[in-house]
């Protein structure tokens, strides 16, 4: 029954490192730009073609002006704009006094593009921001939120890595207490 042990403990090992490695690559993405939300419009460069994701970013527990703006995103050469797409569950990162959610996600080639802030925001947006205006009265202060473009992490390779964490917690736990009891 030792063999268990040689099998099981280096296997979940060697998933847990892997796991671990590709959780925090993904959320210590580099941001590609950030623009002040008081700013209507800005520009950045995309230098790699790939996802990305508009994020709102501001301070943690104040209220927001989420479900006051939409936004657009333009090649700023050709004024094609480009179409954003809201995910299906929406990512939250909190740190400390700070916190973000991913808004819109896009596929940008390498290029020049504009960000604009517009009024008018989506009907269901506008819904959910009204339970913030329930329960503050404050005003929002724009000037602590910004929108940030990081590249998009997928939802499945997240779901993939977390499996993977609690599969390899698993089978060292496995291979260390399986022998002892067989």
């Amino acid at each position: 029954m030792k063999q268990l042990w040689y099998l099981l403990v280096p296997l979940g090992a060697a998933i847990l490192i892997f796991s671990i490695r590709g959780l925090i690559r993904d959320v210590k993405a580099k941001l590609l730009y950030e623009q002040a939300y008081i700013e209507e419009s800005g520009s950045f460069t995309v230098t790699e073609p790939g996802n990305y994701g508009i994020w709102l970013n501001g301070k943690q527990y104040s209220k927001s002006p989420y479900g006051e703006f939409d936004l657009q995103l333009s090649i700023k050469e050709t004024g094609e704009m480009i179409p954003l797409n809201r995910p299906l569950m929406r990512t939250t990162v909190s740190g400390i006094g700070t916190a973000r959610i991913e808004l819109y996600t896009f596929h940008a080639d390498v290029g020049n593009y504009t960000l604009t802030r517009t009024d008018g925001a989506n009907l269901g947006d506008r819904l959910f921001s009204n339970v913030g205006k329930i329960m503050s009265r404050k005003p929002v202060d724009y000037e602590r939120f910004s929108f940030r473009v990081y590249p998009h992490g997928s939802f499945a390779l997240w779901f993939a890595y977390t499996f993977g964490n609690v599969l390899g917690i698993m089978l060292v736990m496995w291979g260390i207490l399986l022998p002892h009891y067989l």
